[in-house]
């Protein structure tokens, strides 16, 4: 029997990343495992991890097209599943599909993930090298297109697939997403080599935040999918829909137990887009975590609502291992929060969040984004503002970066519509908008203005978080013995680290201290 091929291509870095990202392929590893269920073999060519060495250069990561092609024509293989998640990566995405049409004309090219969930129209009127594009989840929608294909049959009774007909005119069907998410089997991380990807992790760009003993073997946790909320720049509800559905808390914990009982995981990474969505059972979770006594560590990188957060809860946050919360705030202006965003929450509820979080002890991060039509040059102002204001109050960091209008998403529309953008959309300006100076123009700003604000913040920021890290060593005298034990052992160009970490990581680090962990 032919197998099923499962690629992730080598991927493009953006030009201001120092170290390009190390990353499973997690959702290649879940459609993985629901095929093994079904009996159908399956093998994965992750186009990031090399036999030997890494390939790196001209913002190039992985391995080199012509090692992915030896790769491809070793297996002998009837239908290939593509990972195009992100916008930036599309360029690879095609390289690789024409190879694995090059190798074999006959197989079916079946693309899935974000972008092409977006742009599925314009992918197949355009690209004859791919035949199927999923929209949304590709779980069960790949097994069932596995098993349509080799019977050819029609397509036409799956959900969620994009496909030219007979007549060369675009198909698609109705999106139906997963409803119990338990269903699904744990990934099969079987089919990689985990210890070489944790042994990469040591030289590139994680997850992972916080940096102790072990802290490599990360590992990322889907543990639900979809958002009921309109924020304007959010592009999660085209792939994962608007419809909260979370795995119960005893599915989770059997992952969780899952990971570190075979591959002696240390540090979990929520990356859902609303882990906290039902508080409830999030604290379950986490006093499952606690309850096991599991020595292992979790954050919240993807960002976490601050309004689903009480008193209860961030004890339980503490307890179980947070490192740190990353609330998405996003503005300091209410009004930009209601009117503009359609973020459905209050400054005040963030700021009584933020306030607990520091008298339990959890550490906090935030997100915020300046550039959106709509506001005015003294919104944007105020928000770099509010930015140091909860530092220094909340001992809450944030940073700020540009709204940058994702393909799908109603801020593109808007921007369309009315006329902002600096230049044309394309692959390049719409990844690199995020850290450089913006590509939106209204009457009220320009990229040069919101590039002054942010600079301006940062060179205030740089002197309180100077007078923050005074203050902690003032009234955690602790800290100042952890300080001076580290600067001792510590090269001269390690010691911003230890100032990061006591300015970011003080809860965790005592959270570690007490327990004689590190």
């Amino acid at each position: 029997m032919k197998k099923i091929l499962l690629i992730r291509p080598p991927e493009r870095y953006l030009p201001h990343r120092l170290k390009p990202m190390m990353y499973f392929p997690l959702g290649l590893l879940q459609i993985a495992a629901v095929l093994i269920e079904k009996g159908i073999e399956v093998e994965i060519i992750d186009g990031i991890m090399p036999e030997s060495d890494i390939k790196e250069g001209d913002n190039f990561f992985g391995i080199t097209l012509s090692e992915i092609k030896n790769r491809i024509k070793k297996h002998n293989f009837d239908i290939v599943g593509i990972s195009a998640q992100f916008t930036f990566q599309w360029p690879n995405v095609l390289k690789t599909a024409r190879l694995c049409r090059e190798i074999n004309p006959q197989c079916k090219i079946v693309c899935g993930g974000a972008h092409v969930s977006v742009q599925f129209e314009k992918i197949l009127e355009k690209y004859d090298c791919i035949d199927i594009v999923v929209r949304g989840e590709g779980e069960l929608v790949m097994e069932q297109l596995v098993q349509k294909i080799r019977k050819g049959l029609p397509l036409t009774n799956i959900s969620g697939v994009a496909y030219r007909n007979e007549n060369g005119q675009i198909s698609r069907t109705e999106t139906v997403y997963i409803d119990d998410l338990d269903t699904l089997p744990y990934p099969a991380y079987d089919l990689i080599d985990l210890e070489k990807y944790f042994h990469l992790m040591k030289n590139y760009s994680t997850r992972t935040s916080f940096e102790f003993p072990g802290s490599h073997r990360g590992m990322t946790l889907i543990t639900s999918r979809g958002c009921p909320f309109q924020c304007v720049f959010c592009s999660i509800h085209l792939h994962m829909g608007n419809i909260w559905r979370g795995h119960s808390k005893e599915y989770v914990l059997g992952y969780i137990e899952h990971l570190i009982k075979n591959y002696d995981i240390r540090y979990l990474h929520f990356e859902d887009d609303n882990s906290s969505f039902d508080p409830e059972r999030f604290g379950a979770i986490l006093d499952g975590i606690s309850d096991n006594g599991w020595n292992v560590r979790w954050d919240t990188p993807n960002g976490v609502r601050a309004d689903t957060f009480d008193e209860e809860l961030l004890f339980k946050c503490k307890k179980s291992g947070c490192t740190h919360l990353v609330f998405g705030i996003e503005s300091g202006v209410q009004r930009i929060l209601n009117e503009i965003i359609h973020k459905g929450i209050t400054i005040n509820k963030i700021e009584q969040t933020m306030h607990l979080a520091r008298k339990i002890g959890v550490d906090s991060r935030a997100f915020f984004m300046i550039g959106l039509p709509g506001e005015t040059k003294i919104d944007i102002k105020k928000t770099a503002d509010y930015v140091l204001k909860i530092m220094w109050r909340y001992e809450c960091f944030g940073g700020i970066g540009m709204a940058v209008p994702l393909l799908g998403t109603k801020l593109y529309d808007i921007c369309e519509k009315g006329g902002y953008f600096t230049s044309q959309p394309t692959l390049e300006n719409l990844s690199n908008g995020f850290l450089n100076a913006g590509m939106i123009k209204t009457d009220s700003f320009g990229p040069k203005d919101l590039e002054k604000i942010r600079k301006a913040m940062n060179q205030k920021q740089t002197f309180l978080l100077l007078i923050i890290f005074i203050r902690k060593l003032i009234f955690n005298q602790w800290l100042i013995g952890y300080v001076f034990k580290y600067l001792l052992v510590t090269p001269l160009k390690g010691w911003s680290a230890v100032y990061y970490k006591v300015l970011f990581f003080q809860n965790a680090l005592e959270f570690d201290l007490k327990k004689g962990n590190r």
